[in-house]
């Protein structure tokens, strides 16, 4: 098993996170992983992540594109990946069968306890060890149906951003990847400090796992206001907003309100906010040490049994769960590993 995040002395020990450098590698998921990983040490203010390009001890080409290629030297021997607590498996356009030492790396560190994150097309190396059989995943959706029918023993998920089964995680293509290391950060860490990232980043921090990775680009003539709107709602997430007083901020009827939201969003309007407003009483529950009843008013869901209802339903969690494992006072604990 991996070892003990915590030494003997009792001082906590960063979390182990090994981004494999392979010969044609994507320069893109290398660098977005080792980046939004640094980045939560760099807003926590503590080493929460010790990360790491491993490799062979020679420089390694990786590829952007079909004529970009940059040099890259790893910074770690493959045997490290083996002792990680998060193994990141990055696109290798072109390539998608596993060399044989990069699966034995794959498969040791995944026997010693490590979650296994694939990006974009590293999903066709994590299938090919193996591991995927019998589990849902997903992969850019350009090549979903060529994995699928590589691979009849993955389920695989064409539309969805990430997937996570059974402690291996793959991921959509481009920006999905991050949208899924954000969403590690949360589970480690949680919502406030990945939220907090993302606004740094510029970054949308309100995309879900089932949102389709291509959503709205096949609805060209989508007004303008929706957005506009959507933003709006989030600024105002305390108020009463229903679907009626979205739409007419928006200049446009209810129903197609609603459905140029679906549309955008890859669910109903309501579902979005609902979420929305989980997520605003997660950061509460973390940040402050308000009453649930206050929380409950200011994320918008006005009466306490209602917060209970949508989080338990949205984060598997009560409000008290959720704050005894994440709240204020877990700044005197250890950093989930």
């Amino acid at each position: 098993m991996l070892p003990d995040s915590h030494s003997r002395q009792g001082l906590v020990q960063p979390h182990r996170v090994a981004v494999l450098g392979l010969e044609g590698v994507g320069t893109f998921e290398v660098a977005l992983a080792v980046q939004v990983f640094a980045a939560a040490n760099d807003h926590a203010g503590a080493e929460l992540y010790e990360v790491a390009v491993t490799g062979p001890d020679t420089p390694v080409v990786t590829r952007t594109g079909r004529a970009t290629a940059y040099a890259l030297v790893p910074d770690r021997p493959s045997v490290w990946a083996e002792s990680a607590h998060t193994v990141v498996v990055p696109a290798a356009p072109g390539i998608l069968s596993a060399p044989p030492e990069l699966a034995t790396t794959i498969l040791r560190a995944h026997a010693a306890g490590a979650r296994i994150v694939a990006l974009c097309l590293g999903t066709f190396l994590v299938a090919d060890t193996g591991l995927l059989d019998g589990r849902e995943a997903t992969t850019h959706w350009h090549w979903a149906d060529r994995l699928a029918a590589e691979r009849p023993l993955v389920r695989v998920h064409p539309g969805r951003l990430f997937v996570e089964d059974r402690g291996i995680f793959s991921s959509g293509g481009g920006t999905a990847a991050l949208d899924l290391i954000l969403h590690l950060i949360e589970l480690d860490q949680g919502s406030a400090l990945a939220t907090e990232i993302a606004r740094f980043m510029v970054a949308p921090f309100r995309r879900d796992a089932d949102q389709a990775q291509h959503t709205g680009w096949e609805a060209p003539g989508r007004p303008r206001s929706v957005a506009d709107t959507l933003r709006w709602a989030e600024d105002h997430l305390a108020e009463q907003l229903t679907i009626a007083r979205l739409a007419e901020h928006a200049g446009m009827s209810t129903r197609t309100f609603s459905r140029q939201c679906q549309e955008a969003l890859g669910i109903p309007p309501m579902e979005w906010l609902h979420r929305l407003r989980v997520r605003r009483a997660q950061e509460l529950l973390q940040r402050t040490t308000w009453t649930v009843q206050r929380i409950a008013a200011a994320s918008g869901f006005g009466s306490e049994s209602s917060l209970r209802h949508h989080f338990v339903k949205l984060a598997e969690l009560s409000p008290g769960q959720y704050r005894i494992r994440y709240g204020p006072a877990r700044s005197r604990r250890s950093p989930a590993t």
